[in-house]
């Protein structure tokens, strides 16, 4: 497999076919990550599409072009804040289908066919939708990207111990709001 670096220099030379190699290797994370911050499949593959059409456009900024895979990231993540922040002006909340669009999410918890499975991935999506942002963006990097540590601290600019606190108390919060959730919907 080609490496992003070579790919990058490719297309800068003129090769378009090299960029279609990177969205082809990309395009799924990228859905992916979109669909963590926004919980929206629509949404999700609009800010995928924009994202790659500003990473063409703007490719000539990229310093480095071995940096490709975070720099994406980066666009794909501000690209999705972008979204959020326009949401929030609108007083747009997450809708039912919304909800129920998360559960399409190609994760075991929410792909499992029990019952019992479902209402979990229900509730997991629920409580990472209420985690702060400086807690549900490395935890999202980290489960749904499956981005090591060192990964999400040099795309964040983080250390790398502040990475892994901030995952373990994220995972920690969703533990107690998955059981509050459950409890909730029991007593309804």
């Amino acid at each position: 497999m080609e490496a992003d670096e070579d790919l990058v220099v490719r297309f800068r030379g003129g090769d378009e076919a090299a960029f279609e190699t990177l969205v082809k290797r990309y395009e799924a994370r990228i859905r992916k990550l979109a669909f963590g911050y926004l919980r929206d499949r629509m949404l999700a593959e609009d800010v995928a599409q924009e994202s790659f059409l500003q990473a063409y456009q703007r490719i000539g900024t990229l310093g480095r072009p071995a940096a490709f895979r975070s720099w994406l990231y980066r666009i794909a993540i501000n690209r999705a804040h972008d979204e959020l922040r326009r949401r929030a002006r609108k007083g747009e909340l997450a809708s039912e289908e919304g909800e129920e669009r998360i559960q399409q999410l190609e994760e075991p918890v929410v792909l499992a066919k029990s019952i019992e499975a479902r209402d979990l991935g229900r509730h997991l999506s629920r409580a990472i939708a209420t985690l702060p942002e400086k807690y549900r963006r490395p935890l999202i990097l980290k489960e749904i990207q499956g981005m090591t540590y060192a990964e999400i601290a040099k795309l964040l600019g983080w250390p790398m111990g502040t990475v892994q606190i901030r995952i373990h108390r994220a995972r920690l919060r969703l533990r107690g709001e998955v059981a509050y959730l459950r409890e909730e919907e029991t007593e309804s």
